[in-house]
């Protein structure tokens, strides 16, 4: 999929969270299930790390939590966290918070919880705040999630951050999978790239566990054709053993 992304269902988590404020809450449960459902699909629908993050983005934005929100994923070469995803124009801004929080330690705090962990955006006396929320599979973590909080805060807030959890959940279930898949199918690959040979005859074992001679083999699975020769250390071989 394409990483614009534009789907109905972000919406009704928002419409849904509102409503609930409102009136009886049984009545929008079926909604909101519905859309983690979808949301759920979405996300195994993406074919990248980054289109399964856009999803997310767009989800978590129904919420109406966030005035900005970011993605740090962990780099599976050399461990460190790498910024994959963020709102439009906030990089820069996001980068910043989350430096600030690596070194005040609250960062790794937040590695180790199941759920969000707030910091002050500026001084003590600062009404802005920020969350950093894990992107976690049982003991494996993911990455991690900051967002810049809204000054508002709306009534269904607590089940808002309950849906914030299961939301990055999910995603970090998905980019999990997607990488277990493509580290199979790499894997798949190389062997399907080895050649059986024998160590002593030199045929080669096909698929169906024939062995053939390696130039009818070459010849059968290849345009190229086998013509003979003698390399320089057999010839000096042959010759010793003709004089």
């Amino acid at each position: 999929m394409n990483e614009a992304y534009d789907s109905i269902y972000p919406d009704f988590l928002s419409s849904g969270l509102e409503t609930l404020a409102r009136l009886d809450m049984q009545h929008e449960l079926p909604a909101l299930f519905a859309a983690l459902e979808h949301f759920r699909h979405d996300l195994h629908a993406q074919d990248s790390a980054k289109t399964i993050l856009t999803v997310s983005q767009s989800y978590i934005g129904g919420l109406n939590l966030f005035s900005q929100t970011g993605f740090w994923l962990v780099s599976t070469q050399d461990l460190n966290f790498e910024l994959a995803l963020a709102t439009a124009g906030a990089d820069e801004d996001l980068q910043k918070r989350v430096d600030e929080q690596v070194k005040a330690g609250r960062f790794a705090f937040a590695l180790r919880q199941s759920g969000p962990v707030y910091f002050l955006c500026g001084p003590e006396n600062s009404s802005s705040r920020g969350v950093l929320h894990s992107l976690a599979i049982s003991s494996q973590v993911i990455g991690m999630f900051c967002g810049i909080l809204r000054r508002e805060v709306g009534p269904a807030q607590a089940v808002a951050f309950n849906l914030l959890s299961t939301l990055l959940g999910m995603s970090a279930d998905a980019v999990a999978t997607l990488r277990r898949t493509r580290q199979l199918t790499s894997e798949i690959e190389a062997l399907q790239n080895l050649l059986p040979i024998c160590a002593w005859c030199h045929k080669v074992r096909n698929d169906s566990g024939y062995w053939y001679q390696i130039e009818k083999y070459i010849t059968a699975h290849s345009n190229t054709k086998i013509t003979h020769g003698i390399c320089p250390d057999c010839e000096k071989n042959f010759l010793k053993t003709r004089a």
